[in-house]
């Protein structure tokens, strides 16, 4: 049976309407820009390679310039989710191009005299090769000279094999420019999105709405991007060409670029990228029409908002006298050099009012919630629809910045050491009653005080996780909670929560550990991916001394497992156990799954000189990760 969410309450409609007020509802600037330099629509649906469908622009026909917000979505993120419905390929100036919107992020396309100039590949090989095939249609035909990625995260680099052939960059034909050492890269790039993965790739389900409908009572798009699809094909290749400071440039296709390196923005690795003889900036996501996060609700290392801040000031102090575009590798671009300097000026002192406001609360003893119930953007930078929060939210960038600055403690004392989320719940239920907490639940809903419902209801869920009419109950709470977000991924959060408390766990609908990406590891990382599998106690009394010969990598790397640690490091060891000999690709086979090892063996794919009991006991002291572990319970 499909899953059927409930309607807003009258609460709820009281509550957008409301925030409709608060808005500049009737500038429709944005709906102008959005639509300017358009060339043509997307062809169709994108289908994944068993045939299936990655994604269908029809999906979001319901998102009409003229419809009203419905009663389900806060208004400003309607609004915003209008505009990033709209698709297809734009000329944003002369010699460059941008297909947007039939992923979570653009492809931007330079043409130079001599060939094309690829700045971000999308998230998925899917997205990309439809992308290129309508450059190739309605731009040029010319070849890829070069592919760009302004920053480490996947929805930049995951389809860069539907750009180019990794034998075309392993030849030198084409190089693939970045920002960092292209060890750094590699370690963030990969890093980040695997070996954190499976839990990032859980978080990233909730806060994008990829377990929820597109509706207007589930996911309408991520704010910044159109909704990740399901099913893609996540890619990657090395960088060859690092980037490691400002100034640094590069001809490419009969055109000079200059790079400005932002490390610790929004991204580990990331820069801005300057274009003199066509006007052209992009500042990565260091600047977008919208907030960016300062800490990612699915989960990465915290950002330095002063960073953000800093290195846009460098920018405008750089190319702002000349820049006449800013293009992004999301959302849509700003023109006019006026309109650029305003807008790049009204980003950097957001985020510096950010990061100023916490730390003065927070030297005044507020706790991060504290802050960030407190601090309210200046109206001449909260109005801006750019500084509006469709991806970070203010209230959490907050909290962001004592965790940067500070620390994960709160200075709160009884946050310290307190119980676990099950015994304290158990504890409140003990004391106050289960028929106490569902009363007071259910009037706080009819009162519409729904984060406290939210909140005194997870008491009784967390220690009686099968009493669904609990969960239904929080549901409640939780749906009108999303219904009323300005952020998509509060929204997103929300809403699946609702979905998981009635229905139950859902499948997980996207994974950033894919093959290519662990292919792609460093060793060094690989090494460390695989020490993130030892279960710590059953490994306590293991001795373990592995070998690794890569021969397509002329390395060999010495494994110990001792103590409960899994150590890795270059060179070999006196007295290995196991050498275990062939190509990385096998290798990692061998070292992820052990148990493997044999039958990679016998197939003549590995060599195993020694005890290769050593692997199976290895085998047996790996845990396994469920994609689909439980969140909004147990």
């Amino acid at each position: 049976m499909a899953y059927t969410p409930k309607p807003a309450t009258p609460a709820t409609v009281s509550a957008n309407q409301e925030a409709a007020g608060r808005y500049a509802m009737d500038d429709r600037q944005d709906f102008t820009d959005n639509t300017r330099g358009f060339i043509a629509p997307l062809p169709g649906k994108i289908l994944g390679g068993d045939g299936h469908v990655v994604f269908d622009p029809a999906n979001y026909d319901y998102l009409s310039d003229d419809a009203p917000a419905p009663d389900t979505v806060e208004p400003s993120l309607w609004r915003q989710s209008q505009l990033i419905s709209k698709s297809g390929l734009y000329k944003v100036v002369d010699g460059v191009f941008q297909v947007r919107n039939n992923d979570i992020a653009n492809l931007t396309v330079i043409e130079g005299d001599t060939g094309l100039v690829v700045i971000d590949c999308t998230a998925s090989v899917e997205a990309a090769t439809q992308g290129m095939a309508m450059i190739r249609e309605h731009v040029s035909d010319k070849p890829v000279a070069a592919v760009i990625y302004t920053h480490t995260h996947v929805d930049h680099y995951g389809g860069v094999k539907g750009v180019v052939s990794a034998e075309d960059v392993a030849a030198g034909r084409v190089p693939i420019i970045a920002p960092g050492t292209i060890a750094s890269f590699d370690a963030h790039a990969i890093g980040e999105n695997v070996i954190a993965g499976n839990a990032m790739s859980r978080r990233a389900g909730y806060a994008f709405g990829s377990l929820l409908d597109l509706s207007p009572t589930g996911c309408v798009t991520c704010g910044i991007g159109i909704a990740t699809s399901p099913g893609v094909t996540v890619s990657y290749i090395s960088p060859t060409d690092p980037i490691t400071e400002t100034g640094a440039k590069r001809d490419l296709a009969g055109l000079e670029f200059e790079f400005l390196y932002a490390p610790d923005t929004e991204a580990p690795e990331e820069m801005h990228i300057w274009i003199p003889q066509l006007g052209a900036l992009t500042c990565a996501e260091n600047a977008n029409h919208s907030l960016h996060n300062i800490q990612t609700l699915r989960g990465a290392r915290t950002r330095d908002a002063r960073n953000f801040a800093r290195y846009l000031d460098e920018t405008l102090q750089r190319w702002g006298d000349d820049v006449q575009v800013h293009y992004g590798p999301h959302t849509w671009p700003v023109w006019e050099n006026g309109q650029v300097t305003a807008f790049l000026e009204s980003q950097r002192d957001t985020y510096k009012y950010i990061h100023d406001q916490a730390l003065r609360l927070a030297n005044k003893g507020y706790t991060p919630l504290e802050a960030a119930e407190e601090i309210e953007l200046p109206a001449e930078l909260g109005r801006k629809w750019f500084n509006r929060g469709y991806h970070g939210t203010l209230h959490h960038d907050v909290r962001a910045v004592f965790h940067k600055e500070l620390g994960l403690w709160d200075g709160d004392p009884v946050s310290l050491h307190p119980h676990p989320p099950v015994e304290t719940a158990q504890r409140f239920v003990d004391l106050i009653g289960a028929d106490q907490i569902m009363a007071e639940g259910r009037r706080a809903i009819e009162a519409a005080d729904y984060r406290w419902a939210a909140q005194i209801l997870h008491t009784l869920v967390f220690a009686q996780p099968d009493n669904q009419a609990a969960r239904d109950l929080q549901a409640d709470a939780y749906e009108q909670m999303g219904y009323q977000a300005e952020g998509p991924q509060w929204r997103g959060i929300f809403l699946t929560a609702a979905r998981e408390l009635r229905e139950g766990v859902l499948p997980a609908a996207f994974v950033t550990a894919s093959e290519d990406s662990i292919l792609a590891m460093p060793v060094d990382i690989l090494f460390d991916f695989a020490a993130v599998h030892l279960i710590g106690d059953q490994a306590a009394d293991a001795d373990l001394r592995i070998d690794f010969a890569f021969t397509d990598l002329d390395q060999s790397w010495t494994m110990r497992v001792r103590r409960g640690v899994l150590n890795a490091r270059r060179g070999t060891s006196p007295d290995p156990q196991l050498t275990v000999t062939g190509p990385k690709a096998a290798l990692v086979a061998a070292l992820l799954k052990p148990s493997s090892a044999g039958q990679l063996a016998q197939a003549g794919k590995i060599r195993l000189d020694g005890d290769d009991s050593a692997l199976q006991t290895l085998a047996g002291l790996y845990d396994e990760f469920d994609p689909d572990f439980a969140m909004v319970t147990p």
